[in-house]
């Protein structure tokens, strides 16, 4: 008599290699028209399904390979090695770290530490960021932090001035950054960006714009963003005469999004996040 077992694995193979070829299918020739938002989620949960699989492949061989963490051939291999470096870093107070010029170009994340704006409360203390930024060498082929410039220090004095300007405490504020190799900012802060969503971060659709200069003459007529809605105080954008969202429904996106993504607790969490 056949192992129970073995028959219900096999059945669970073809349901699972059915549904897998009509994913497949619906992606190649009807996908239907989901917003930036609902793709993240989606694309996040093929992740999940991708690492179980990967996980009972391994559970099955006896032979235990070992599972390769870092390769060349994978986009984000070396952008994962540089987040692990990056979170070793102790948090330095913003105040601290905009007073004092540095050199240095490469990605930066700003952290929420205050208790004053209810809607940013569960990622206080926590190793979610508000915010991921990166900023460039003028020279692209710069090999040293001097020769770099204050690229990163720059980009902090202009969030500063947007915080301060927006009526919230730089106080408040905790910042990491790490000094990375010229033409890598990039390909850093989009897997950080896509790690941590940053709630500031124009790609997660929800509190952004803190990163915009101003409005050019041509582009005035834009309506005002999020960020600007949530903390008024720039000139250029309280010159814009709408929003593109009601500070009501902006609080209901932050409030949704740490719902859905929840904030990660501490480095433990961190670690085993990074360790996927």
């Amino acid at each position: 008599m056949p192992d129970k077992r073995k028959t219900a694995f096999d059945r669970k193979l073809r349901e699972l290699a059915e549904a897998a070829k009509e994913v497949k299918r619906i992606v190649d020739e009807e996908l239907p028209d989901f917003t930036e938002r609902q793709l993240i989620t989606r694309d996040g949960t093929l992740a999940e399904i991708s690492q179980m699989v990967h996980e009972a492949r391994y559970a099955i061989d006896p032979a235990k390979h070992d599972i390769i963490a870092i390769s060349l051939g994978r986009p984000d291999a070396l952008s994962r090695f540089f987040a692990f470096s990056f979170i070793e870093r102790t948090p330095v107070g913003f105040e601290t770290l905009a007073a004092s010029k540095f050199y240095g170009s490469g990605v930066y994340a700003l952290y929420y530490a205050g208790s004053e704006i209810e809607p940013y409360l569960p990622i206080t203390g926590t190793e979610t960021p508000i915010y991921v930024g990166k900023a460039v060498p003028d020279d692209p082929s710069a090999e040293t932090a001097f020769h770099q410039g204050p690229a990163i220090w720059k980009r902090l004095k202009e969030h500063r001035r947007s915080i301060v300007s927006g009526g919230l405490n730089p106080a408040d504020f905790r910042c990491r950054h790490v000094v990375i190799q010229s033409g890598m900012e990039s390909a850093v802060e989009d897997f950080m960006i896509r790690l941590f969503k940053p709630i500031w971060n124009k790609e997660i659709k929800v509190c952004f714009g803190i990163g915009k200069h101003g409005d050019a003459a041509s582009t005035r007529g834009n309506k005002r963003s999020p960020w600007d809605t949530m903390h008024p105080g720039r000139k250029w954008a309280d010159a814009t005469a709408e929003d593109q969202a009601s500070r009501e429904v902006i609080i209901q996106r932050i409030v949704s999004h740490f719902a859905e993504n929840p904030p990660i607790a501490d480095k433990e969490a961190m670690h085993k996040l990074l360790a996927l």
